[in-house]
């Protein structure tokens, strides 16, 4: 009978001890402390490039920063731009016509977040002029350019180039633009390059060009036939 109750004992002894190891196993679950759920990047407008561009429009501009979402809208000047490629630390739009001076950079994500950066870019007037407006072929001509600060150089930044009167921005030439004359103005402010006139008589002008698009157009030069 002795023998029998001291097994109870042990035999019952065991099931508690596993049944409070599975309590302490199920309790010590329950608190184990668990990673926090990373937060999202904040919206931030760090930087523009360039710095300034016609008044007339047209011009394509990178905003960089952080936390770009899909739909994201930007605003220059109060103005909304034409979205051209969208990431999450980068913008590129294409600004809209703008009354000359300095504006401020508006990003705003679906959600309603916003950021802005005050007085970033600046909308400028270009102008390019010839001198003299008539030359002989193979004479002497002269074309001076006022531009804004802040367009930069990359890819040899804006150019001013040769054109008949009437001919499209983009001619279909091998260099994309005018086989006549053209060189890269690096983001000078002003400045004047001097050039043979062309051999072929006729009307001709100078365009300051932005990429693609004429901001600025010269007055008229005839060429004269020797």
């Amino acid at each position: 009978m002795v023998d029998r109750y001291l097994a109870r004992v042990v035999v019952a002894g065991v099931f508690g001890m596993a049944g409070l190891g599975v309590a302490c196993s199920g309790s010590s679950s329950t608190l184990m402390p668990t990673s926090p759920s990373p937060s999202a990047t904040r919206l931030v407008v760090t930087a523009v490039t360039p710095r300034s561009g016609p008044i007339s429009g047209g011009d394509v501009v990178t905003v960089t920063g952080e936390g770009f979402k899909q739909g994201a809208t930007v605003m220059v000047g109060g103005v909304a731009a034409e979205l051209v490629r969208l990431g999450g630390s980068l913008i590129r739009v294409r600004t809209a016509a703008h009354a000359a001076g300095s504006v401020d950079i508006d990003v705003m994500n679906p959600d309603g977040e916003s950021a802005r950066l005050p007085q970033s870019y600046t909308f400028g007037v270009f102008s390019v002029a010839a001198s003299p407006s008539v030359v002989t072929a193979d004479g002497s001509l002269t074309v001076s350019f006022v531009a804004p600060s802040g367009r930069g150089c990359n890819g040899g930044g804006d150019w001013i180039a040769l054109y008949h009167v009437g001919d499209p921005d983009e001619t279909g030439s091998s260099n994309g633009h005018s086989d006549i004359w053209y060189d890269h103005v690096c983001g000078s402010t002003s400045g004047a390059r001097t050039l043979t006139a062309p051999a072929q008589p006729g009307e001709y002008e100078f365009r300051f060009m932005n990429g693609d698009t004429s901001v600025a157009r010269s007055n008229t030069v005839t060429i004269l036939a020797l």
